[in-house]
């Protein structure tokens, strides 16, 4: 592995996909969900370095989308 290819994952999981859905996470249902998942699948696969990288993430967007709805729901 090359020091560019370190550098270009690290830029497409984090500066691409990270910072596209960390302060908006589409709904579960939605097509931009299957999208989010679809990326997430390609990444891993890209890079499988930063695989189990993209599954926290992938968690986490999910964990976040979740706390949003139960917050909607408590209102």
């Amino acid at each position: 592995m090359t020091n560019e290819q370190v550098r270009d994952g690290f830029n497409e999981v984090h500066n691409e996909f990270w910072n596209r859905y960390k302060n908006h996470v589409p709904k579960k249902d939605s097509e931009e969900w299957d999208r989010l998942l679809t990326w997430a699948s390609v990444l891993k696969r890209r890079y499988p370095f930063l695989k189990e990288t993209v599954i926290a993430l992938v968690e986490e967007l999910d964990q976040r989308m979740r706390r949003k709805d139960e917050a909607k729901r408590d209102l």
